[in-house]
């Protein structure tokens, strides 16, 4: 449940939501549930507790009162209706280093710093920034706990002496080593002691073993049980009975039948700088942990979401007030919480029954707690870290990433061979880092430099050979500065680059300042630099340094298409003096410029209506018109429809595979998606002056001279049988089957002179093929072809199209939708 609008708060607290979470306490008929709840939360939390203690470096009962004190707080002023709050395993080792270091006091102090910054933190709604730290920082650490927590316990697991034996003249092997990080040297001690002093207990470690065996196996059978509470009382039991010496609870300190007396804490303030960021890290954990276990909560019931803000300020307060009573940080813990849902807990007297059964427990039964091994509890731990490491969630980011998968290892190996706080800073440093890398990886596509109709990144016209467009895609910011430079660096032998922006949606002042330092390498290159489409975010950036009025604004483009004509008009009034003189004279043999130049192809061509563009272009920018002589078409466009957008798409063809053809062809919306199946037979000449833009795999294409589909109506039914009802039948101009007889006497000679032909036989087989094959006007042609292939497959839909060679465009002819309209109605 998050805050609305109409919350009522104190000191940060929401009153209203935590008004209406204590009204659902009273709730009698939830009361049985609740107790039943309660009962097995405290058959599972109970040795925990103690263990956790011990695993902290303070005594058991410190573990029973910190339970007791924040399930109390926590259930009245928390977040999360079915939480439960006490010691932690994953702040354990943390608190094991300040107690060892620090005493009972140092933990009360980091303990009530970082509630205070719980309690900020839900004051001032950071609930959801907390849970910003990257998973495989907290993968790491939490895998680093958990090896430290077995670490930790396999002393009292071995029943090793509670007190250090100490050998006259003999130090363990590389103590005290400088460059041997200090986990290594206690692993290399413990193992001195145990194998090479032999200071260990049989009947402690079998102990361990047989906890660690029970706890495991009883789930695996029944999970209405405590496994562990049963693991522990089976041993303890054993112990008694058979009177084995092993190192107890009351070896290490009393557990009294009585409740701790809040008193204020004697704090070590001068200590304050030193313990601060473990207060941050305590801080961190807690938080996390506690929002962690709140959102496993709120997936397992799927009803009253949590308050995050409010299981912040609630774990604040739990960890101010629990020092007052002696006792140590906590969090919510995500198994004692899923445990209590799974009893059937209805509010939040399930806490607080949790707490009341723990005062219980310390009133009737401290003096036989006393009595359970501490290798007991050891194994009880070992299984714990075992479980804490997160095997899984390692496993798939290493799968996913080999980088993060490192960000994991180091997290890990920092915070063991170091110190937790250390490991995390590094951890959040490296994964900075990666961000920083994985942002900064802007993508400079340069654009085909022969025009590509299929590229995702084409040109919308053909650009000269000396100018070169790249496309910027992703934030132009510091980390990606220099890749950008290194890139840039590299042009030469140009006289214009255009960076197509409209991909760069964030740009930073250093990228700012790189693409005016880029500007200056290639002016002093006299090398022009124009922007396209820049975004409303890096233009500002731009004009508040007034890097605008440096490139100059002339040089800077709203339209990417536009930028391109305005640079190839601009050449060739200038350098490109061989492309002008070919616009000049666009269409006849005398051809200058490049021949590599795909805009020289494109003007001898007019490909696109380049050379119309260009030649208008120059005449608005000079006032000296440039005629442009093309060869005649040999099209009466009377007689066609021209189609530039899909608007002008007749009606009757919208929504077929004609559409899409045209679509393809002359606005270049093609699917790139490959066919499942086709959906259209194209029937065209064997001309080889055309280039069909088709979705791979979707269409079936008949090749006879003049597209003349006589002799070929068997290949047409061949298609049919996939299920096609459509026919696109394309004739073109300047189609040699118009008159074959003008090639004649050259197919003669060729057939004899080079392929040893009969004169007579050609001339008899030219005459017979060329009066059957003639189209004569394609147009014309085009019509009765279709007519003729629609009256022998009714129910195919056959579609005249020109195609135009010099404009690599399709149009419809008109006299086609007339005729069919007017067959239509006599139907």
């Amino acid at each position: 449940m998050q805050s609305t609008a109409r919350e009522k708060r104190i000191l940060g607290m929401d009153i209203s939501y935590l008004s209406a979470e204590w009204n659902a306490i009273f709730n009698k008929p939830k009361l049985s549930a609740d107790l039943w709840a309660a009962m097995t939360v405290t058959f599972v939390a109970l040795p925990l507790n103690l263990a956790l203690a011990i695993a902290a470096g303070v005594e058991p009962i410190i573990g029973i009162t910190t339970a007791i004190v924040s399930s109390i707080v926590c259930s009245l002023f928390g977040g999360q209706r079915y939480a439960i709050t006490g010691p932690s395993a994953t702040m354990s080792v943390v608190l094991l280093q300040i107690s060892q270091t620090y005493g009972m006091a140092g933990v009360w102090l980091v303990g009530i710093m970082a509630g205070l910054l719980q309690f900020l933190a839900g004051a001032l709604r950071f609930g959801k920034l907390i849970s910003y730290i990257p998973m495989p920082v907290i993968v790491g650490f939490t895998n680093s706990i958990g090896i430290l927590i077995i670490f930790n316990s396999i002393a009292n697991f071995v029943g090793a002496p509670n007190q250090t034996v100490v050998h006259a003249g003999q130090t363990p092997p590389l103590a005290g080593h400088p460059l041997i990080p200090e986990f290594f040297q206690d692993i290399l001690e413990l193992m001195w002691h145990v194998f090479a002093h032999h200071e260990w207990n049989l009947y402690a470690l079998l102990i361990g073993l047989l906890v660690i065996a029970i706890a495991f196996l009883i789930p695996k059978v029944t999970k209405a049980i405590p496994a562990q509470l049963i693991a522990i009382v089976f041993v303890s039991f054993l112990a008694c009975l058979f009177h084995y010496n092993v190192p107890r609870i009351l070896d290490l300190s009393p557990i009294t039948q009585a409740l701790a007396i809040p008193a204020i804490p004697n704090l070590p303030w001068q200590n304050i700088d030193v313990l601060f960021p473990y207060a941050i890290t305590v801080f961190l954990l807690g938080s996390i942990e506690s929002l962690l276990s709140a959102s496993v909560a709120d997936g397992m019931t799927m009803i009253n979401k949590h308050h995050s803000d409010q299981e912040l300020i609630g774990q604040g307060l739990a960890n101010i007030i629990t020092p007052v009573f002696g006792g140590i940080p906590v969090s919510g813990v995500i198994a004692r919480t899923a445990v209590n849902i799974r009893a059937g807990a209805q509010s939040r007297l399930s806490g607080l029954m949790h707490a009341v059964l723990l005062i219980l427990f310390v009133l009737f039964c401290a003096k036989q707690a006393e009595q359970i091994p501490l290798a007991a509890l050891a194994g009880i731990l070992i299984l714990t870290g075992f479980r804490l490491i997160e095997w899984d969630a390692t496993k798939r980011i290493f799968c996913a990433s080999k980088v993060e998968g490192m960000v994991v290892l180091i997290t890990t190996m920092v915070s063991i061979c170091m110190d937790l706080t250390a490991g995390v800073i590094a951890g959040l440093l490296i994964s900075c880092g990666l961000f920083i890398r994985q942002v900064s990886a802007i993508r400079i596509i340069p654009h085909p430099h022969e025009p590509d109709h299929r590229s995702k990144t084409r040109q919308p016209v053909p650009v000269c050979k000396f100018v070169r467009t790249f496309l910027l895609d992703g934030p132009l910011f510091f980390g990606a500065a220099q890749r950008f430079v290194e890139t840039m660096s590299y042009t030469t032998d140009l006289k214009a680059i255009i960076l197509h922006m409209k991909a760069v949606h964030v740009m930073d002042l250093t990228g700012a300042h790189t693409l005016l330092g880029i500007y200056d390498q290639l002016k002093r290159k006299n090398i022009r630099l124009i922007l396209a489409e820049l975004q409303d975010q890096p233009l500002e950036v731009l004009e508040k340094i007034h890097g605008t009025d440096k490139i100059g604004k002339t040089n800077i483009y709203s339209d990417f298409k536009e930028a391109i004509i305005s640079v190839n008009a601009s050449l060739l009034q200038t350098d490109c003096v061989g492309c002008a003189a070919t616009l000049k004279q666009a269409g006849k043999q005398h051809i200058h410029g490049p021949r590599d130049c795909s805009l020289r192809k494109a003007i001898v061509l007019n490909t696109e209506k380049i050379a119309d563009i260009l030649s208008q272009r120059i005449l608005a920018n000079t006032g000296e018109p440039i005629v442009v002589e093309k060869e005649p078409t040999g099209i009466d466009y009377s007689r066609l429809i021209n189609v530039n957008s899909t608007t002008d798409i007749p009606g009757r063809l919208q929504n077929t595979p004609i559409a899409d053809l045209l679509r393809s062809q002359n606005i270049y919306d093609i699917d790139y998606e490959i066919s499942s199946a086709p959906n259209l037979i194209i029937g065209m000449c064997i001309d080889h002056r055309k280039q069909l833009h088709l979705p791979k795999n979707g269409a079936y294409i008949i090749r006879s001279p003049g597209a003349n589909m006589k002799d070929h109506e068997f290949s047409i039914a061949l298609g049919l049988s996939s299920g096609i009802t459509y026919m696109a039948l394309m004739v073109h101009n300047k189609c040699l089957m118009s008159n074959p007889f003008d090639r004649k006497e050259l197919l003669k000679r060729i057939l004899v002179q080079e392929h040893g032909w009969d004169s007579d036989k050609v001339e008899k087989a030219f005459n017979d093929f060329a009066i059957a094959k003639q189209i004569g006007d394609p147009i014309s042609f085009g019509l009765a072809e279709s007519a003729r292939l629609q009256n022998i497959f009714k129910g195919l839909t056959v579609v005249p199209l020109l195609y135009d060679i010099y404009s690599d465009k399709l149009y419809i002819i008109n006299e086609s939708l007339v005729d069919s309209i007017q067959a239509d109605v006599i139907d």
